[in-house]
């Protein structure tokens, strides 16, 4: 070997073509199969915490043993998970929100509405015997949050056992009457209640909580009366905060 150049070796394409590698450490003279020089590895995965870790396993050469960790992990409204053997799922969902704003006018049945005080939306449904107010939902979402707000410059007067509640209804379908009791299914009782605890004062009531609506809901808001709250003029705003689904 050492009086022939390496340009007149064979030329070859693959580590089949060969069956050692030669060389030197000094003054001894080394020769050194392929696949010794030659790592091969197999990459595995495994579910963790809304992540994915990965590892590189050297299953044969110098590498063999050896094992490199990875992981893949989500984070503010990213999510990784791994699906099938092949296949990890990175997914995102962005929080939309939108705030509505109504008012409760005249409560305790001075401005009676068909199932109570109606959440007027937008603009006042008077006369309220022709008209209820309602919200249409844009988008598939659920109901996080209901905030409510005493803006009268009169505190609260209730007395005794009686209450006020919120209620929520929607339309059995959106081409019927939004002024018919019968046209409506009841959703939901929410956590905002008035009661002779709240006599004396302004109240400020939020609720929080997860309540499905797909888009094109037809949504009424009302407050409901148990007993004889004496009518008054009073005004009281709400506070609606909705969260987009996927």
């Amino acid at each position: 070997m050492a009086n022939k150049r390496f340009s007149d070796f064979v030329l070859g394409t693959t580590v089949s073509d060969i069956d050692y590698v030669v060389g030197y450490k000094g003054a001894e003279n080394i020769q050194i199969a392929p696949v010794q020089l030659d790592s091969t590895y197999e990459l595995n995965h495994v579910s963790i915490t809304n992540g994915v870790e990965l590892s590189l396993d050297g299953v044969s050469g110098p590498d063999a043993g050896n094992q490199y960790l990875s992981d893949i992990t989500g984070g503010n409204n990213i999510e990784v998970s791994l699906i099938d053997d092949n296949n990890i799922q990175i997914s995102t969902q962005v929080n939309n929100r939108i705030t509505v704003t109504g008012i409760w006018k005249n409560l305790f049945g001075g401005s009676p509405g068909i199932f109570g005080d109606t959440l007027e939306f937008a603009a006042s449904a008077s006369p309220v015997a022709s008209n209820s107010s309602v919200f249409v939902i844009p988008f598939d979402c659920v109901l996080e949050n209901v905030t409510t707000k005493w803006i009268h410059n009169t505190a609260v007067n209730i007395v005794g056992g009686d209450t006020w509640t919120v209620f929520l209804y929607t339309l059995n379908s959106p081409n019927i009457s939004t002024t018919v009791q019968a046209n409506y299914s009841l959703q939901a009782q929410i956590g905002v209640q008035l009661t002779a605890a709240d006599t004396g004062s302004f109240p400020f009531k939020s609720w929080d909580g997860s309540i499905a609506f797909s888009k094109g809901d037809i949504l009424n808001v009302s407050g409901v009366e148990n007993g004889s709250i004496a009518t008054d003029d009073a005004e009281m705003e709400a506070y609606l905060t909705f969260r987009e689904t996927y």
